[in-house]
C-alpha cells in the first residue's frame, strides 16, 4: 500500500499533536509560582522617575520605575502565597481601605516590575498608584519628596501654675526599611509631664523570608524616684500579610529611691510575651485584632527584707485590641476601635499600671491622666475622605476602668469617662498634620482639649 504525500503529512501532524499533548497538559497543571514579595507605593505625590533595570540573563532590558525614588510606600512585605490575580486584587483592596487611601477617578494601578525566579518558582511584584495629573500639578501638591521613613509626634500643654504652662508630648521615628525589606528601626521618646520620661529603641532584622528577629531596650523614669530598664530579644513569624505571631523574652530591672511598705518596690524580672496579629474581611467589613499575653517572674532586690509579704511573685497581663472598619457608607466610612487591658498580681508595681489619656488613647483628657488595674476603652468614628487625601473624623470616645491600687487586697473604685470631638488631617510640605478638638461629656473633668499630631 502506498500513501500519498498529503496522507503522510496528516499522519505526521497527528503524531506531533499526540506527542505534545501530555507536555501541554503537564504545563497547564503546573502549580502557580509563589508570591514572595509584594510592594505597593503611592506615586501620585511625586513624579516617578525611570532607570535602567538589569534583568536576568536572556531577558530584554526595559525601563522600570526606580523604587528608591517612589515618594510613599504603602506596603512592602514578604509573603509565601500562590500567585493569582484574584488574591492580589483582594489584598490591594484591603490595604487601601485600611490605609484610608481609596483610588480616585483619575488614578490606576500600574505594574512597575515583575521579577520571576524560574529556578525557585517565585515571583516578586511591584505596583504603584499612578495619576493623570500633570507634573506641575504633582509638584504643587507634593511640595517636596517624602521619604520612606516617618516621624510622628503629639504635642500638648499642661499647666504648672496659674501663669506657667509646660509643653509635653511624644516623638516616634520609624524606618521600615534600613538597607533591605523588613529590616526596621523604631525609636520613641515620651515626656507627658514634669515627672515622667520614657525612651525606647527597637531594631528588627529579617533572618529568613518569613522570620524576623527583634532586639529592644526601654528606659523609663517616673516621679524622679522610680527607674526601670528593659532589655529584650524576640522573634516574629509572618505567616502572610494578614497574620503575624511574635515571641519575646526580656530582662527587667526596677528600683526606687523612695521607701515603700513592700519588698517588691525594687526588683529584677524575666518576662515572656506572646503576641498575635490577624486581619479578616467579613461581609466587606475589615476586622483587625491584636492580642498580647505577658507572664513575668519578679524577684525582690531589696537588701534585708524588712516587710512581711512576698519577695517573689508571678505577674500576668493582657492586651486585646480590635479595629472594625466598614465599607463606604454615605460620604465616608465607620471605624470602631476597642481596647481592653488588665494586670493580675498580689502586689502591683508601679511599672505595670495601665496608663492612658490624651490624643492617641483618650482624646479630650490630659496625656497619661489615668492609672488603672484594668481598663476598657473605645473610640467610634465616622471618617470622610476629602480631596488630596485630607480627612475629617467625627468621634466619640470613652473608658471604663478601675483605678490603680498597688495592694490587690484593697478595694479600688471604678470610673467611667466619655468624650466627643472631631479632627482634621491634612498633608503639608513638612508632613501630615492632624488637629483634634475634644471635650469630656457628663464628667467631673471639665474643659475642652486641643491635640496636635504631626507626622512625616
Amino acid at each position: 500500500m502506498h500513501l500519498h504525500r498529503p496522507a503522510i503529512f496528516i499522519i505526521c501532524i497527528s503524531l506531533l499533536v499526540i506527542g505534545f499533548s501530555p507536555l501541554v497538559y503537564a504545563q497547564s497543571a503546573k502549580k502557580p509560582y509563589k508570591l514572595t514579595r509584594f510592594v505597593l507605593v503611592d506615586a501620585t505625590l511625586n513624579q516617578p522617575k525611570t532607570t535602567d533595570y538589569i534583568p536576568d540573563l536572556g531577558q530584554q532590558n526595559k525601563p522600570v520605575v526606580s523604587m528608591t525614588l517612589i515618594s510613599d510606600v504603602i506596603l512592602d512585605t514578604l509573603l509565601n502565597k500562590p500567585y493569582s490575580n484574584e488574591w492580589i486584587s483582594d489584598l490591594v483592596t484591603n490595604v487601601l481601605v485600611k490605609k484610608q487611601r481609596p483610588l480616585a477617578s483619575n488614578e490606576w494601578l500600574q505594574i512597575d516590575q515583575l521579577k520571576e525566579d524560574h529556578a525557585k518558582e517565585q515571583v516578586e511584584l511591584f505596583l504603584s498608584i499612578q495619576t493623570s495629573m500633570t507634573a506641575n500639578q504633582l509638584d504643587k501638591q507634593s511640595g517636596s519628596h517624602i521619604p520612606k521613613s516617618s516621624v510622628e509626634g503629639v504635642l500638648g500643654v499642661l499647666p504648672l501654675d496659674e501663669k506657667r504652662w509646660m509643653l509635653v508630648g511624644d516623638l516616634e521615628l520609624r524606618i521600615p526599611e534600613l538597607w533591605k525589606v523588613n529590616q526596621a528601626l523604631d525609636f520613641r521618646f515620651t515626656r507627658t509631664d514634669i515627672d515622667y520620661t520614657s525612651t525606647s529603641l527597637r531594631i528588627q532584622q529579617p533572618i529568613r523570608e518569613q522570620f524576623l528577629l527583634d532586639t529592644f531596650i526601654e528606659l523609663e523614669q517616673r516621679d524622679s524616684v522610680y527607674q526601670q530598664s528593659i532589655v529584650g530579644l524576640g522573634g516574629g513569624w509572618l505567616v502572610d500579610v494578614d497574620r503575624k505571631y511574635t515571641l519575646n523574652l526580656s530582662w527587667e530591672n526596677s528600683n526606687s529611691t523612695r521607701q515603700l511598705q513592700t519588698n517588691l518596690h525594687a526588683y529584677q524580672a524575666i518576662a515572656v510575651i506572646l503576641g498575635t496579629y490577624q486581619r479578616f474581611n467579613i461581609a466587606e467589613w475589615n476586622l483587625t485584632t491584636q492580642l498580647d499575653l505577658r507572664s513575668t517572674h519578679q524577684t525582690s532586690t531589696q537588701i534585708g527584707h524588712q516587710f512581711s509579704g512576698n519577695t517573689t511573685q508571678w505577674l500576668h497581663s493582657l492586651h486585646l485590641e480590635t479595629t472594625l472598619e466598614s465599607p463606604k457608607i454615605g460620604v465616608g466610612f465607620v471605624r470602631i476601635n476597642q481596647v481592653y487591658d488588665q494586670v493580675w498580681a498580689e502586689e502591683l508595681p508601679w511599672t505595670y499600671a495601665i496608663v492612658f489619656g490624651g490624643a492617641k488613647s483618650l482624646p479630650g483628657f490630659y496625656e497619661r491622666q489615668f492609672d488603672a488595674q484594668w481598663a476598657y476603652r473605645f473610640k467610634t468614628s465616622y471618617v470622610i475622605r476629602m480631596k488630596d487625601n485630607d480627612f475629617w473624623e467625627f468621634f466619640t470616645a470613652g473608658a471604663y476602668f478601675q483605678f490603680f491600687e498597688p495592694n490587690m487586697e484593697v478595694q479600688s473604685t471604678n470610673q467611667k469617662v466619655l468624650s466627643a470631638g472631631f479632627s482634621y488631617s491634612f498633608r503639608t510640605e513638612f508632613g501630615r498634620v492632624q488637629l483634634a478638638l475634644a471635650t469630656p461629656l457628663w464628667s467631673i473633668y471639665k474643659g475642652s482639649k486641643f491635640h496636635l499630631n504631626v507626622g512625616r
